[in-house]
């Protein structure tokens, strides 16, 4: 009897070894595939945001009438307004950018919320991704969600 449980605590534990050597290789390949996958240049993405310098310049001068008196003229904001660089792009990086639309629509400017049409939405945030560093193309920022919903904010390096 005591062979008998000896042999099954010892069945049951090699188990549990070989499991754990398996499960340790499998998490190894694993790494090993993520860090060759992370390791290659980032592709351009189909989703990148689209917008046009015209509609960035016609941003920043809603910006300068309905935002600046909140966030500053440099976008820089106060104590209790977040500035619009920097941290406020990491933010909404990698999340739809139909999220970040959405939001200014229905909440901003702070002190008339809603009151900005979509086209003028779309012409203030165009202008926030310029100066954020993101390069401007040929086709405008849409203002369908459909599409906004496809797009995203990539990380951004520092100016």
């Amino acid at each position: 009897d005591h062979r008998a449980a000896f042999c099954t605590d010892r069945a049951k534990k090699g188990l549990t070894m070989r499991s754990r050597i398996l499960l340790g290789l499998g998490l190894v390949s694993a790494a090993i595939a993520a860090g060759n996958a992370t390791s290659a240049p980032p592709a351009v993405r189909q989703t990148d945001p689209i917008f046009t310098v015209s509609q960035a310049e016609e941003g920043k001068q809603l910006y300068g009438e309905r935002c600046a008196m909140c966030h500053g003229a440099r976008l820089e904001g106060t104590y209790e307004i977040p500035g619009l660089t920097g941290k406020f792009i990491a933010n909404w990086s990698n999340r739809p950018l139909s999220n970040l639309f959405d939001y200014v629509g229905r909440a901003m400017p702070q002190f008339a919320p809603g009151s900005l049409s979509p086209e003028e939405d779309a012409r203030i945030i165009a202008f926030l991704m310029r100066e954020n560093g993101m390069s401007p193309g040929t086709q405008p920022l849409p203002v369908e969600s459909e599409f906004l919903k496809a797009m995203k904010i990539g990380p951004i390096a520092p100016k």
